[in-house]
This record gives C-alpha cells, structure tokens and sequence, in this order.
C-alpha cells in the first residue's frame, strides 16, 4: 500500500501523534488476537497476507515503547469497547492491553467519547493528525478503500474538529474506568 508507506514514516518522526477512531481500536493499540480477528473478519486476506499485516502493525507499535516517543492521544468512540471482535477473551484481552499501555506508559492517552452524547464531528470519520518536528502538522485519512496522506498543513478547520471531539469526550481517568468495566463485561 504505497499511500500507507509516507504515513509510517511520518509516524516514525511524529513528536505528537492524536488519533480518533469510530468503529476499531486503533492499530497503535492492538493486541495481535484483536488485529489477526479484524483482519480475517472480512475474509478478504489470504493467510499469509494476515500474517504480515499484523507483523507490519505489531512492528509500528514499537514508536509507542522507544527512549522517546510520541505523545499519543486516542480517542475511541463508545461503541468500539462493544463490538465483538475476535470475541470475549479477544476484546477481554485488548481493552486490558489498553489499560495497562496507559498505566505503564505516562506519553500514551485514550479518551472515550461516550454513546450518550449522541450526534458529534466523529461520527463523519476516523483520521489521525501528526505533529511532526520540522514541518507541522499533518492529517492521515483512512477508509474502506484507501488511505489518504493530507500533505499541506492542516488547518484550523481539522484542529477544531479533534478539538471538539475530545471535548465530548470522558475525562482520562473516566475513560480508562470505563474501559476496564467494559473489559470485565466480556467474560
């Protein structure tokens, strides 16, 4: 996927990285049974094109653990910490890996945008914005079909989007509280 290769790169460098997710946990996050269940959902991938999706995903997971990593930030809507992916032990499983990365990892940040609020900006998309040390900020799009790099710097229109997100969303410490029922729901 050539327009994802510019994108793993610019994560590399990123000194902040801010994430919204509507429908999955984002890849940052994965455990591997949750990646290899939702890469296999679909049944669009051989075996072995599983395997190194979930090698590749794995392997950038790596910028979140180095000497000095990215403040990450990620916002996830509610109705992710349901969705059956994998299964109980799978989703049991990954919302207790996320727990445990904010726990473990003081640069690492997830927010819950709960179903209460009803209609807000997210519901029209996931994106990711990088903030990269030389040359600003830059937004990754990504849907069904593709995946698109927003190379000119983003505007005050996409910074007031993430903006209005987290600002529906639960406070940290709330957040992580509500993930840890919801992953002690999925016995």
């Amino acid at each position: 996927m050539p327009w994802f290769r510019q994108w793993a790169v610019n994560e590399q460098e990123a000194v902040e990285l801010r994430s919204f997710e509507l429908s999955v946990i984002p890849g940052l996050l994965q455990t591997e049974a949750y990646a290899r269940a939702l890469l296999t959902g679909g049944r669009l991938f051989t075996p072995e094109e599983v395997d190194q999706h979930v090698a590749t995903r794995l392997a950038r997971q790596e910028i979140l653990t180095r000497d000095k990593p990215p403040l990450y930030t990620a916002v996830i809507d509610e109705r992710v910490l349901h969705q059956p992916v994998g299964g109980p032990a799978v989703m049991r499983e990954q919302l207790l890996h996320i727990a445990k990365l904010c726990s473990e990892h003081p640069r690492i940040r997830v927010q819950v945008v709960p179903t209460s609020v009803g209609a807000y900006a997210g519901l029209n998309g996931p994106f990711v914005m990088a903030t990269l040390p030389s040359s600003g900020q830059l937004v990754f799009l990504d849907d069904q079909l593709d995946g698109r790099l927003v190379e000119r710097e983003v505007d005050v229109v996409a910074v007031r989007i993430w903006d209005t997100i987290r600002g529906e969303a639960l406070s940290y410490q709330q957040s992580i509280e509500l993930i840890v029922k919801a992953a002690e729901s999925w016995k």
